[in-house]
């Protein structure tokens, strides 16, 4: 990522809840390291030991209760309330026999496109990173940035000439950059390329400014939070919005800045921080109960990363993926052996 930041793999946290009547819900999230956003695997946990003992007892087939008395259980913990949140989802989708798309709006994408990120890299290697990923059949690629502007105009510049038109590429700041930067970029990029701008500055205001200034759509992602956020993002120009479910606290939350963003016409990524199988439905069951129309791609971590913890649907030679029709969160059964013994326990 930009900034000299690296990572060759992060933890998870993944979570079993179990019900009284025997129904288990599972959910998972990785953080992104600790220098990335407000959240870390070591904070993560501390907050699930605080917020566990709050949920015992409540009926978890109600995940906004859940959620809002673990808002007002605790201020923080954002990713450690999402993971609480989207096990009580995998639950109620299994206590009445149905997957979470439908019980989030129905199924809507029957087939969601998938993204790659492509990272840094001398330009030769970033396009054969490229080229591969296309041949493997993903349709949609998002492109790391955010170090010197001009050095990385040139980058992306270079790979999208080579790749078929119909293959959507995007590049993704992390907010690394000032306005200066983002402008620089713009410019150097050339004004005969259209490519679509990710979290190019830290603040709201910054992005937007380079939205007006460069003509580029412009996304947002690490500055979205709320439905305030939202709003106020529609309002400066913003025209998309890259939903990470464990940033937003869950699919609970997501699912209402979801449905915002598509009412106020802004386009919709499904992503998350890291993760592996369980992200990755988790991913799907958000994209899935998407409005095509207003779903750009979802983040399928389950397809570059191995060993799996569980089954779950693939990606197709054609770059989609259905969320699959598996009661819950739509994954088969969890390899509890694989994962080894608990980090800890919290019941009754």
């Amino acid at each position: 990522m930009s900034g000299g930041r690296t990572s060759t793999g992060e933890p998870s946290l993944v979570i079993r809840i179990r019900t009284d009547c025997g129904i288990e819900g599972w959910a998972e999230n990785a953080p992104l390291g600790s220098d990335y956003l407000p959240s870390s695997f070591t904070g993560e946990i501390a907050a699930l030991k605080e917020l566990g003992p709050q949920i015992l007892g409540l009926d978890p087939r109600s995940p906004a209760a859940i959620s809002v008395a673990m808002d007002r259980a605790m201020m923080s913990g954002i990713a450690a309330k999402s993971i609480i949140d989207i096990a009580c989802w995998d639950i109620l989708g299994k206590a009445v026999g149905l997957p979470t798309h439908t019980l989030l709006g129905g199924c809507l994408s029957k087939e969601s496109p998938a993204f790659s990120v492509i990272g840094f890299g001398e330009i030769p290697s970033a396009i054969q990173k490229a080229k591969t990923e296309v041949e493997r059949g993903v349709v949609a690629l998002q492109l790391k940035v955010g170090d010197d502007p001009i050095v990385d105009a040139r980058r992306v510049r270079a790979i999208r000439d080579v790749l078929p038109e119909n293959v959507k590429v995007w590049a993704d700041a992390n907010a690394s950059w000032n306005l200066d930067q983002a402008i620089v970029f713009a410019r150097a990029l050339g004004q005969d390329i259209t490519i679509p701008l990710e979290q190019p500055c830290r603040s709201l205001s910054d992005c937007a400014e380079v939205g007006r200034r460069t003509g580029l759509p412009v996304i947002l992602d690490e500055c979205v939070f709320t439905m305030a956020d939202i709003v106020a993002a529609h309002a400066a120009g913003i025209t998309g919005v890259n939903i990470k479910l464990s940033r937003v606290g869950g699919l609970t939350k997501a699912r209402i800045l979801r449905d915002a963003a598509v009412a106020l016409e802004m386009m919709v990524n499904v992503d998350d921080t890291w993760g592996c199988a369980l992200t990755t439905a988790q991913n799907l069951q958000l994209a899935a109960s998407t409005r095509p129309d207003r779903l750009c791609a979802v983040d399928l971590f389950a397809e570059w990363t191995n060993p799996l913890i569980s089954e779950i649907p693939r990606m197709q030679s054609n770059g989609r993926i259905t969320a699959g029709s598996l009661p819950g969160n739509g994954f088969g059964q969890v390899n509890v052996e694989f994962l080894g013994g608990p980090l800890f326990q919290t019941g009754i």
